[in-house]
């Protein structure tokens, strides 16, 4: 018996399958130092004529674009037009825009070019430990669009690539569930609003390639389901790994999903148990190159971060659990209006005295103080509205009694993702922006039974407030503004437009939206390294701070192209990386930054031992 294969389950299987080959190229290249322009260019040459020769035949594209046609002319251009709205405008921001995010500038984008400096993906000295630790799947993916452009410029995409492939995949989990092609139209329509979404999809953050790779293998899984055949556990087990490979979050939101088909298996299709243990066989294939480098160094396959990047929760108990629940709750019940959130916060103070543990408790806290923030920001934006309309949707569903059994795992499995992602993981400011796949996710839930309810005017309601709601994090973003942003007081919470600076602000300028006060600075010290003509710079940058606008400003020049960045006086293990990437050419400066310096010191210069230039130092 064939598998009948719609054009849009083989756009996401050419997804995965190009994931993997991403995956495991850049792993064989790096091996054997080989990772440059020409090698990355030559074996996506290679495959392109492979793909053209071998394996889609011309009736497949021509299907393909048959089924888009006819969706198209099936939707109301209202739908048409907020799809290609948001579609267009993100994709207008995401290549406009530098990448610029915090994480871009300390370890997102300088790993990126470290792999290029080094000709592999080895690890190597730093002070900041998240380059080597975090899973690199995202900036592989990075890595080999820089090779193309020889730029930054299309960094942005990844994630945005990712919300657009994510759409048509949970428009299939829809599908899936029983939905006719108004509850998918819904469903994607709910998901391409969701602000942190369209927030993130314009970044180098990693969370829409997380909820991509989830909503991939939570597809298989559903598919797995219907007709039995093997070729979807080989389909979820790829996904899975891939996702590992991306961010650690996948083990907390694949978990329930995993145990629901073990169990499944186990009760229903006894004879494919076998077929399970190639699922960790997968991931360990994928995932062994990060895996190893780790375990090399940190003696544990996923590292080791340092006591300030601790995100795990110290201790584990009832209150802690239900703290973190009642304040990941709260990211997403925030208002533009100060005394709302005020209430909101003071009656969570109020539940934690009762549950006898403090708000803002170091066990279960990351970084920041408890507060509820409402932002324009990719890391903190809220989904209020979107959460509002779920928990509505689940109240209606629970009085009416029409959940159906298969929607209620699904349902279930997403909610156990959530608790698991309270019980692990600190509470943190920015947890909104992890909690993305969730979302993503419950896209398929609530189109499938708002169409169920069979109510066209709470329909149509809810697809126009969710329209208007898009509407400011689409052109507002704090850091990549297409018109202008709000800058909140944090204080009162009054709002202040500024007109966006990117039309008249050149590119250089556009790396430091998030911290303008920066740029001045970071301009001054690169001309100073630059006038100097070095061509070996020794980094002294923090565990956080931004390294990647001096690969930026000093290598934006021909002659400086050649420049090269090694990390000096690492006090963390990475410094026995040295053993594997050790530099044969003595520094000729220095640029050593300091937070929190007072105001009047901003550059100094002196002679350093075995340093043949002054070295430059920058304070903020």
């Amino acid at each position: 018996m064939s598998i009948k294969i719609n054009s849009r389950e083989l756009f996401l299987w050419a997804v995965l399958l190009l994931g993997i080959f991403i995956a495991l190229s850049t792993e064989i290249l790096g091996f054997f130092n080989l990772l440059n322009r020409f090698n990355v260019i030559t074996i996506w040459l290679l495959l392109f004529i492979i793909i053209l020769f071998k394996f889609f035949s011309l009736i497949k594209i021509i299907t393909t674009i048959n089924f888009f046609k006819n969706l198209l002319l099936n939707l109301p251009i209202f739908i048409l037009f907020i799809f290609f709205g948001i579609l267009f405008f993100t994709f207008l921001v995401a290549v406009i825009y530098p990448p610029n995010t915090w994480d871009s500038m300390t370890y997102h984008m300088p790993r990126v070019m470290h792999w290029i400096q080094n000709h592999n993906i080895n690890f190597y000295p730093t002070s900041n430990t998240r380059q080597l630790i975090m899973p690199p799947f995202s900036q592989y993916v990075i890595l080999h669009l820089y090779f193309f452009t020889n730029t930054d410029n299309l960094a942005n995409l990844v994630q945005w690539f990712s919300m657009l492939s994510s759409l048509i995949g949970i428009s299939l989990i829809t599908k899936e569930l029983g939905g006719n092609k108004t509850a998918q139209v819904i469903s994607s329509l709910f998901c391409i609003t969701l602000p942190m979404g369209i927030l993130q999809s314009t970044s180098t953050q990693t969370d829409y390639v997380v909820s991509l790779w989830i909503v991939i293998m939570v597809y298989f899984f559903f598919r797995y389901l219907s007709n039995k055949k093997l070729v979807y556990i080989f389909g979820f087990g790829m996904a899975l790994s891939i996702g590992i490979l991306t961010k650690q979050t996948t083990y907390i939101f694949a978990l329930s999903f995993c145990l629901w088909l073990f169990f499944y298996i186990l009760k229903k299709k006894k004879s494919d148990f076998f077929f399970l243990l190639i699922i960790p066989l997968i991931i360990i294939l994928l995932n062994f190159g990060h895996f190893s480098r780790n375990f090399n160094l940190y003696k544990n396959p996923i590292g080791t971060h340092s006591e300030n990047v601790q995100a795990t929760n110290k201790e584990y108990g009832i209150n802690i659990f239900v703290s973190n629940v009642i304040r990941n709750l709260s990211l997403n019940i925030s208002f533009p209006k100060k005394e709302i959130n005020d209430k909101i916060s003071a009656a969570i103070v109020l539940i934690h005295k009762y549950i006898d543990i403090s708000v803002n408790d170091s066990k279960n806290t990351f970084g920041n103080q408890f507060y509820i923030p409402f932002s324009f920001y990719d890391s903190t934006g809220p989904n209020t509205l979107h959460f509002l309309i779920i928990i509505l949707l689940i109240f209606l569903l629970f009085v009416n009694k029409k959940f159906c059994k298969l929607d209620f795992y699904y349902f279930f499995s997403i909610f156990s993702g959530f608790l698991l992602f309270s019980l692990i993981l600190k509470w943190q400011p920015y947890g909104n922006r992890l909690m993305l796949p969730l979302f993503v996710l419950s896209s398929s839930f609530v189109g499938f039974y708002l169409f169920k309810l069979q109510s066209k005017f709470l329909s149509y309601t809810v697809i126009f407030l969710l329209l208007l709601n898009s509407m400011p994090y689409i052109l507002m973003n704090k850091t990549r503004p297409l018109i202008g942003s709000i800058k909140m007081d944090h204080s009162s919470y009054t709002p202040a437009f500024t007109f966006s600076s990117f039309w008249t602000a050149n590119r250089s300028e556009l790396y430091f939206m998030a911290r303008p006060d920066l740029y001045k600075l970071y301009e001054e010290v690169s001309i100073i390294v630059k006038n100097q003509n070095c061509k070996v710079i020794d980094l002294k940058m923090g565990d956080d701070g931004w390294e990647y606008p001096f690969w930026v400003l000093i290598k934006q020049d021909t002659n400086n192209s050649l420049t090269k960045f090694f990390h000096a006086d690492v006090s963390n293990i990475s410094r026995t990386a040295y053993l594997k990437n050790n530099k044969n050419v003595e520094s000729c400066a220095l640029i050593s930054l300091i937070e929190n310096a007072s105001d009047d010191k901003i550059f100094k210069s002196q002679f350093v031992n075995k340093i043949s230039k002054p070295p430059v130092y920058l304070y903020y």
